[in-house]
């Protein structure tokens, strides 16, 4: 064999080497790459207060990291803000649900489910009443979406027979109103798990009939009794306020902070700012 072609087959060797060390190369930078990408979207999302504001060194990056528990989602209600909810709603002979994580409020005004626009942020709030109290004496179940921060009612409306509430998603419920029943309304709960609890719960209630003013066979309605008056106690009787205890406070400075402040209050005029009126138009 003439020396010439060995030369030209040992080139073509080298050069397959170099094309796959190269190639072997480029799929390990691309593999690196993509589990920096991998460890930097995939780790839970922090607010810029808990991350130092992007500033700082490797001290102040394993300080956050430490406290992104605690800041990583403030969607979940705590202990006392679900206290707080119940005690702005409880009432005798009312049983009382309070979701533990933030819903938004969708309304549709299709039942094609499409074209929904975002009404209120809220804490769902489940309600039944049993009917047995003279201001509640209709047996009902009640939904509503609270305030967080104050407990006002956002939003309110009562679950019947044609209400169909149901799980259209993951973590997004549907329902027809009582007073339209070609509107719809979508709760988007921020935590999954809050979603099937209170799923679970309505589903519950609503299989009952009597909940959902349907009749039951078989039953008959009882009679009004008829009511005995009865004397109104004196003011000397009647005992100052005991076990109180304050959970909800609103200020004119909170105006800002809360969605129901904003639209249910009438906008003070600032005093220092308006001329002085005369005496004579006093």
């Amino acid at each position: 064999m003439p020396p010439g072609l060995g030369l030209i087959g040992g080139g073509d060797e080298e050069d397959k080497e170099a094309v796959h060390y190269a190639t072997s190369k480029a799929a390990a930078l691309s593999e690196r790459a993509v589990r920096r990408l991998s460890a930097k979207y995939e780790c839970p999302r922090r607010r810029l207060s808990s991350t130092g504001g992007g500033s700082g060194g490797s001290d102040s990056q394993s300080s956050s990291s430490s406290q992104s528990s605690a800041s990583v989602d403030t969607s979940e209600l705590s202990e006392h803000e679900r206290l707080q909810v119940e005690a702005c709603f409880r009432g005798l002979k009312t049983q009382i649900f309070v979701c533990s994580s933030l819903a938004n409020l969708y309304m549709s005004c299709s039942m094609a489910e499409n074209g929904w626009q975002l009404r209120y942020t809220g804490v769902p709030v489940v309600l039944l009443d049993t009917g047995e109290t003279k201001s509640r004496d209709k047996r009902r179940i009640q939904i509503l979406l609270a305030e967080r921060g104050t407990c006002f009612t956002l939003w309110q409306d009562t679950i019947d027979n044609l209400s169909a509430y149901k799980v259209s998603g993951q973590a997004f419920h549907t329902m027809c109103l009582s007073s339209d029943h070609t509107k719809l309304i979508g709760l988007s709960f921020d935590c999954v798990n809050a979603a099937q609890e209170m799923w679970q719960h309505i589903e519950r209630l609503t299989a009952c009939p009597e909940n959902i003013s349907l009749s039951v066979p078989g039953t008959k309605k009882q009679k009004p009794k008829k009511q005995v008056y009865q004397p109104l106690p004196q003011k000397s009787l009647i005992s100052q306020p005991c076990c109180f205890q304050h959970i909800t406070s609103v200020d004119v400075s909170d105006r800002s902070r809360y969605f129901s402040l904003q639209t249910l209050l009438p906008v003070l005029q600032d005093i220092s700012s308006s001329p002085e009126m005369n005496a004579d138009e006093i």
